[in-house]
């Protein structure tokens, strides 16, 4: 039986039901899958999203982080040594993944990555994002996260062949049946705690508090969208480093709510309550649990957005404007007061949802994987 090795650093809540499928996918293609991960960073806890796999698909290691958490070690040598594929995160602060690139220049074993192609929150050029570049081609297979990484690594002398796209996403099933979960009875409930009336229009932020987000940013766009809408109420959800700051500013405004990190019926409460999803910072996955739910995703046009923001179409499902204060809130009050437009964007999230999957994504990893481990590879 062949054997798959992924390696990572921890594993994210949603990351959970995708190594789960995956590992049903392979076995029945008679291939067995192990994902290696390590405790989160006391960084990484804070954002209270980490979670640990059953012990079929998942195998526990000690972390080692070096150098004042630089350098990331992980002992892997005996997984590594029974396995046929491993596939790595493209991180140049991973020992391993060094120790694997001559292991695959000597064809000693198949190494692939998977990843972004490049940093896209680096601020400028720096050593890590160099030398990320310059063993970019040096695996036999690549996993990329969307189309646009694929290009970049083409562009890179990356072979096209070697590539799978593997469309990012993550398992909105939970959501989706959470959603239609939701009673008329729990609705008017929400609306009588927080006082709101039938023609409240309502924004919703629902990710990590740290600066890329430029939750700051939002807060005050929303003072703009206030003044225009009077009746207009935010929602933030989510937790991270910058929790205690956020509680302390939107005290003073009794239209914004922080409600903490929320998962499962109670999410999709507040997804429900919404009327636009608002995230003028960093678009991650989120973008898809806003489209289940029928949002429009509001953003702005930073650099430095994760590569899912591909599957966001200025027009047709969501809004992208200029990163000014002025042009976001108005972008806002624009879809917010225009049912047409509303109803138009609307459409176009749900259809957009049902394009990105994770049963699509599965299919496409395991193809991958299959290829892979093919002796042409």
């Amino acid at each position: 039986m062949k054997q798959v090795l992924i390696v990572q650093t921890l594993v994210k809540q949603y990351r959970v039901s995708f190594f789960e499928k995956l590992y049903q996918a392979l076995d029945s293609e008679g291939i067995k899958l192990r994902v290696a991960y390590g405790d989160p960073s006391q960084a990484e806890l804070q954002k209270s999203d980490n979670v640990e796999l059953n012990s079929e698909v998942g195998l526990k290691v000690k972390n080692y982080w070096l150098f004042q958490g630089k350098i990331l070690y992980q002992p892997l040598w005996q997984e590594i040594k029974r396995s046929d594929l491993i596939i790595v995160e493209q991180a140049s602060r991973h020992v391993i993944n060094y120790v694997l690139l001559v292991l695959s220049a000597l064809k000693l074993k198949k190494v692939a990555f998977w990843g972004h192609g490049w940093d896209r929150q680096a601020e400028q050029e720096n050593f890590q994002e160099w030398v990320k570049r310059k063993v970019i081609n040096r695996v036999d297979w690549w996993f990329a996260y969307t189309e646009g990484t694929a290009q970049y690594l083409r562009e890179h002398n990356v072979r096209k062949d070697t590539i799978t796209i593997v469309q990012n996403s993550i398992d909105t099933q939970q959501l989706q049946d959470d959603l239609l979960s939701i009673t008329a009875n729990e609705i008017a409930q929400a609306k009588a705690k927080y006082q709101m009336e039938e023609q409240d229009k309502i924004g919703l932020f629902c990710g990590g508090l740290y600066p890329n987000k430029h939750w700051i940013f939002l807060i005050d766009s929303g003072k703009l969208i206030h003044e225009k809408i009077p009746n207009f109420k935010l929602f933030i959800l989510g937790n991270g480093p910058d929790r205690e700051q956020l509680e302390q500013i939107v005290s003073e405004y009794p239209w914004i709510y922080y409600v903490g990190s929320q998962f499962e019926r109670e999410k999709a409460l507040y997804f429900s309550l919404a009327d636009v999803f608002l995230i003028p910072g960093l678009v991650g996955l989120a973008i898809l649990d806003a489209f289940v739910a029928g949002l429009p995703v509001i953003t702005t046009d930073l650099p430095i957005h994760s590569p899912e923001i591909e599957y966001l179409s200025s027009g047709i499902n969501g809004v992208m404007t200029e990163h000014s204060l002025e042009e976001y809130a108005q972008a806002i009050i624009n879809v917010l007061n225009d049912q047409d437009l509303y109803l138009q964007l609307k459409t176009g999230a749900l259809i957009t949802a049902k394009q990105y999957t994770i049963e699509q994504m599965v299919d496409n990893f395991k193809t991958g994987i299959l290829k892979g481990l093919s002796p042409n590879a």
